[in-house]
């Protein structure tokens, strides 16, 4: 198949510098092909080991191309591209800026020359995308999508406002028509990487910290309107008996199974702490819980484990922060490098 989208490049595209460009593109398009077979189901939510023993590696050439604060991207990347299996964990044999192995499939049989190559290859991407930040997730998005299609599709969205699902659709189909392709990359793509990414500061710097620990979990739903109804937090898949900790220092105020007409209904067992006069988090869906009402804890102390009680249809964590009793989309606040006494 690859062989075949190559061929027909070339025959179409005679100048050189035009073939080395479409070239970039076949580095996004055809790499990723194997995970996006994987299943993102709500029971299989962490990363491999397999992904997360490439860390080091991972961190290494983030750091050489000057994108630190990105390694949980680049493994969602590879989770996503191969699972971490084979000699090419980031499906990077076929772009150009691998020149030390035949740019054919899975040509690269030096697992961290990939990493190397694809981190490169993203870092280019986001820069393009003028991304500013991991959690900046709508130019992250377009990114992810210019790493797959390549970097026509960055140019080309940004002219209609930006990374859409409909747009990458509509790329695809397009590119696929001009080429004579039954289908020119992954339309979805994007969601099959966000589906891994822990976008969250889970370091302790931040103005709140992850709920649970990095690599065990993904997100399933973010926080705002689905289906006309508010979704007042952030879902996190993981397994049953997952440790959940506490986002911040605070009491709790409660720990129970939440009853209708409680306002704590549909969540089942659910801890709720409050950390001072402004803000409180609220932890739900647990299977048991570790802590009482009215027990002072502190930031990541074990307060619940990952279950799928009340209103749930899989084992996860649904996460809220709310201000002055209001929910407020907890990934901001991830990244805020305030502590809460001091807003």
């Amino acid at each position: 198949m690859k062989k075949k989208i190559i061929l027909a490049l070339i025959g179409a595209l005679v100048p050189i510098f035009f073939i080395l460009f479409i070239t970039a593109v076949i580095c996004a398009v055809v790499g990723g092909s194997s995970a996006l077979n994987q299943s993102t189901n709500i029971e299989n939510s962490s990363l491999s080991e397999q992904v997360l023993s490439y860390q080091p590696i991972v961190s290494k050439y983030c750091t050489k191309y000057k994108i630190p604060d990105y390694v949980e991207l680049v493994l969602a990347v590879i989770q996503t591209e191969s699972g971490g299996v084979g000699n090419d964990p980031m499906q990077s044999s076929e772009c150009p800026l691998n020149i030390k192995y035949p740019q054919k499939h899975n040509g690269i049989t030096n697992p961290e020359y990939s990493i190397q190559v694809g981190i490169q290859y993203l870092e280019s991407c986001l820069r393009a995308a003028k991304c500013k930040s991991p959690t900046d997730i709508q130019h992250i998005s377009l990114a992810l999508q210019g790493y797959n299609y390549g970097g026509g599709y960055i140019d080309w969205a940004i002219s209609k406002g930006g990374y859409s699902k409909e747009n990458a659709l509509e790329f695809s189909q397009m590119k696929a028509q001009q080429m004579g392709l039954k289908s020119y990359g992954a339309p979805d793509y994007v969601s099959h990487v966000l589906s891994y990414y822990s976008c969250i500061d889970s370091s302790g710097g931040g103005f709140f910290t992850c709920p649970i620990s990095f690599g065990q979990y993904r997100i399933t739903s973010g926080f705002g309107y689905r289906n006309g109804k508010l979704h007042k937090g952030i879902d996190l898949a993981a397994s049953k008996g997952t440790k959940i900790y506490a986002s911040a220092s605070g009491t709790v105020t409660f720990s129970n199974y939440g009853q209708y007409g409680t306002g704590f209904g549909g969540y089942g067992n659910v801890v709720m702490i409050k950390h001072d006069e402004t803000y409180s988090t609220l932890y739900g869906h647990c299977s048991k819980l570790l802590v009482h009402t009215g027990t002072k804890v502190q930031k990541g102390d074990a307060i619940a484990l990952v279950g799928n009680t009340g209103d749930s249809s899989g084992n996860h964590l649904h996460f809220e922060i709310r201000a002055n009793d209001d929910a407020v989309n907890p990934l901001p606040y991830f990244s805020m490098q305030k502590k809460v006494e001091d807003v």
